[in-house]
């Protein structure tokens, strides 16, 4: 079992390591408009601004609240109208996506990723709905950004793609691989992005140590940091099925200590994998 890995983040070898690797700045407008969101009296007007000053923002808004999610019988066609169609939570998960994606990975071929980072974020917030009083939008955030310092390694090291291909085929687990060739790890640096684009503390820490599986037993992290952790394994799992692709080495070595943490049984996550099937296979079709 690997060793605890929540202070590494904190460790001088780790900070040196990260000095040559850019975490990219969360863009001004995302600052500008989660700032927004979080006031006691929320401006529409102003956020309907900032996202129409946006091309991709304005797009994905417009494009989210005429999916069939949604059933419109009139299709939206104005920003204004798509807030009021998403509401504030919806708006702040598609803000989060659309900056990453924007952000990270730039001139690198990463639409697979992407979309498999898009289909677990939806996923795991399905399994969280059914966790009592846990949020879906937390789930949501994290299954979206767990694996975020992936582009920002693959920007930074020409051989990273092809070592991250060999880690997910091999009993090795990523990171391991990547503190050997490059003295850091996605984890790491994907709590970085997460820290600096103020995700919420439990996200950024889930980021941490989403490898770590003592997490499951040693129950010395916050509860909701190891349910996080257990709901997007299992989350990953079903997409991978979904994707038909095999899964990797990371579900064989710690599936069933993230089923066994959420108390969940075989039958129960053949139930939830049928659900999230269906959800996902409507979102593809919508996709074309």
């Amino acid at each position: 079992m690997m060793e605890t890995r929540e202070t590494m983040i904190d460790s001088e070898a780790a900070e040196n390591a990260l000095k040559n690797i850019p975490i990219p700045p969360c863009p001004g407008v995302i600052i500008s408009l989660m700032e927004e969101i979080r006031q006691p009296e929320v401006e529409f007007n102003k956020i309907a601004k900032l996202i129409g000053g946006d091309v991709g923002l304005a797009a994905s808004m417009l494009k989210m609240a005429n999916s069939p999610f949604f059933a419109l019988k009139n299709k939206v066609n104005s920003v204004q109208l798509a807030i009021s169609v998403l509401g504030l939570k919806n708006i702040a998960q598609i803000i989060r996506g659309v900056a990453l994606r924007q952000s990270v990975g730039q001139g690198i071929s990463m639409d697979r990723f992407w979309d498999r980072s898009n289909f677990t974020a939806v996923v795991a917030s399905r399994i969280a709905a059914g966790i009592p009083g846990f949020s879906r939008e937390d789930a949501y955030t994290f299954g979206l950004f767990h694996d975020c310092g992936i582009p920002v390694l693959m920007q930074k090291f020409p051989d990273y793609k092809q070592r991250l291909s060999e880690a997910n085929r091999a009993a090795d687990l990523a990171i391991v691989i990547e503190e050997q060739h490059y003295s850091t790890n996605h984890a790491i640096v994907g709590s970085m992005l997460a820290r600096n684009w103020l995700l919420p503390e439990n996200v950024s820490k889930a980021i941490l140590v989403h490898h770590d599986h003592s997490i499951f037993s040693d129950r010395r992290l916050d509860a909701s940091v190891c349910t996080l952790v257990a709901i997007t394994l299992i989350a990953e799992h079903i997409v991978a099925s979904f994707l038909d692709m095999p899964d990797d080495a990371e579900w064989l070595v710690a599936g069933k200590s993230a089923l066994e943490f959420l108390g969940y049984s075989d039958d129960e996550l053949d139930e939830i994998a049928e659900d999230s099937l269906s959800e996902l296979s409507e979102i593809h079709a919508y996709r074309g």
